[in-house]
């Protein structure tokens, strides 16, 4: 028998009672009033959000709901586990992973893939040493051969990991459709984002649920997946039920989510990747989740020019968006990781960024604040250099005043614009104080400092926005003091910590005061650094330098 992912258990999970169970997925509910479900327990993060994004889907076509009243009432009275296994039983048979039929997520055509030569399981894993690098002896860090063999569980989590996040992967590997590594935001029901989280607490079926996305407008579904129009429709959502739509031409076949390319679902289902997992006929244990798999797998093939997305033709509905000259892209983690920094970006609209359409749409739904769940990788073209989370609060927008979100998105752009510069100013401050001469390195701790002591100030700024009603970005920026004397007041607290006068000789003291009295200096608008300062909170030039802030020392 073939490996449904509709019916067979290979979800680990953790219940509230703190007990680990393997579930299908139509298990979700089980037991959701006495000992709920809150969480995935997968071996890898990538694994859980390519998880969760695939619940989301799956569970979004399964119930096609059509009208905001049907997701309202599934959220006051959630679905047994028997009503979730058959809608799911109701979708085509698209979730094999083995057989002689279609297998989920892999390229349809076997005959393809015969003279391919076979490629360790672990190649599947987003942070894996490439094959160039094992040649060259470069995987000093990443170590090859970690995981010498996958169970079914984790072959299908490494699969859909690697089609919902794929990078670039050389001439024909194609990427996801929203390109390497993508940030995904989640509409998060079980927090506030501001240290109150419930998610240990309250069912993971919440968590689905509030991301569901509706069966309306252009994504409407068949009554009846077996008739003519059924069987078009479900070719277009899974892409594997027929041959593959190849992009080996010049210029290579994109597919967009119009109509006949695709079904706007298949954002959720996509397949950049041409792949066929090789099944051992063996049971043995898993090098990932060590439990024991009655079939492992321990190689796979691929070819290239897989389905090609294009570039900014789709926009997936758990991805947060910004307008590049005239197309709109989906956000990427960076290096720096996520935080406070990244808020109006991922929450809210303006005219060159776009809030995941969840989050937007999810915003006016609530009755009290809440959290956005952002993750995803850092990517370096091919190179995993890491994983991004954050958990963010969002506040209803029902009962908000006119202007008031829009003056919450524009002060908080400023606020990190501000912070930005700020950040800079110290750096060089404190590299002034410190060294006789310019010097190169990584001073991005000092900067980590700021955005972490500004954390609080920000989101105090944010809910006064909202307690207050505050429809202006001014107000909101002179809440309480003003944002900039707050910055001030933090900014020279961090220098003061990184450049001690003790121990320093006269002349040193001598360059220390020097290079505070600058800061301090630009930090009040003097300067081409205090210009720009100023410039970014839309506030006027001081007229003239005091004495006292003389830029150079006497």
């Amino acid at each position: 028998m073939s490996f449904d992912l509709r019916i067979h258990h290979w979800l680990t999970v953790r219940r509230r009672s703190g007990a680990v169970d393997t579930i299908a997925p139509f298990e979700l509910t089980d037991r959701i009033a006495e000992d709920p479900i809150v969480a995935l327990a997968v071996p890898r993060p990538d694994f859980q959000g390519a998880v969760l994004e695939f619940l989301i889907g799956l569970f979004s076509v399964a119930l096609a709901l059509r009208e905001h009243e049907d997701w309202e009432e599934l959220g006051e009275r959630p679905p047994s586990p028997d009503a979730l296994r058959a809608a799911l039983l109701r979708l085509p048979r698209a979730f094999m992973l083995d057989g002689d039929g279609p297998r989920f997520l892999q390229d349809f055509t076997a005959a393809d893939f015969t003279e391919q030569v076979p490629l360790p399981i672990e190649n599947l894993l987003i942070d894996a040493a490439g094959e160039n690098t094992q040649k060259l002896n470069k995987d000093l860090f990443v170590k090859r051969d970690r995981v010498p063999a996958m169970g079914l569980p984790a072959a299908a989590m490494a699969l859909i990991t690697l089609q919902t996040y794929a990078p670039s992967g050389g001439q024909g590997h194609r990427t996801s459709m929203r390109g390497g590594g993508p940030l995904t935001t989640l509409a998060e029901p079980r927090g506030d984002g501001r240290g109150q989280d419930a998610s240990e607490e309250r069912s993971l079926w919440e968590l689905i649920h509030a991301n569901l996305q509706l069966a309306d407008g252009d994504r409407v579904l068949p009554a009846d997946w077996t008739s003519p129009q059924g069987r078009e429709v479900a070719e277009r959502i899974w892409p594997w039920l027929v041959p593959t739509v190849t992009s080996a031409g010049k210029p290579p076949r994109q597919i967009s989510p119009v109509w006949p390319d695709a079904h706007p679902f298949q954002a959720f289902f996509g397949m950049p990747r041409r792949i066929r997992l090789d099944f051992d006929n063996e049971a043995g244990p898993c090098a990932l989740t060590g439990q024991h798999s009655p079939m492992i797998v321990r190689s796979y093939r691929t070819r290239n020019f897989g389905m090609d997305y294009g570039d900014g033709l789709w926009r997936h509905p758990l991805s947060p968006y910004y307008r590049d000259k005239d197309r709109w892209r989906p956000v990427h983690p960076q290096p720096d990781g996520l935080g406070w920094k990244d808020w109006a970006g991922l929450v809210a609209r303006s005219e060159d960024e776009r809030a995941a359409d969840c989050i937007s749409r999810y915003a006016y739904r609530l009755s009290r604040p809440q959290a956005v769940r952002a993750f995803g990788f850092d990517m370096d073209n091919m190179k995993a250099r890491g994983w991004a989370e954050a958990l963010l609060p969002v506040w209803p927008r029902a009962g908000m005043a006119s202007g008031v979100a829009e003056a919450m998105a524009e002060a908080a752009r400023q606020m990190v614009e501000v912070t930005r510069l700020a950040g800079n100013l110290l750096v060089g401050a404190v590299i002034a104080a410190r060294f006789k001469s310019d010097v190169k390195g990584d001073f991005s701790p000092i900067k980590a400092s700021l955005w972490a002591a500004m954390e609080q100030d920000f989101f105090a700024r944010l809910d006064a926005s909202v307690s207050s009603q505050l429809a202006a970005p001014q107000a909101i920026l002179a809440h309480g003091g003003g944002y900039l004397a707050d910055l001030r007041r933090a900014a020279c607290a961090i220098f003061d910590a990184e450049v001690d006068l003790d121990g320093l000789a006269f002349a040193d003291a001598q360059q220390l005061v020097s290079a505070r009295r600058n800061l301090v200096s630009a930090l009040n608008g003097y300067g081409a650094g205090g210009n720009r300062l100023f410039a970014a909170l839309g506030l006027p030039k001081p007229d003239k330098v005091p004495k006292k802030f003389k830029e150079k020392a006497a």
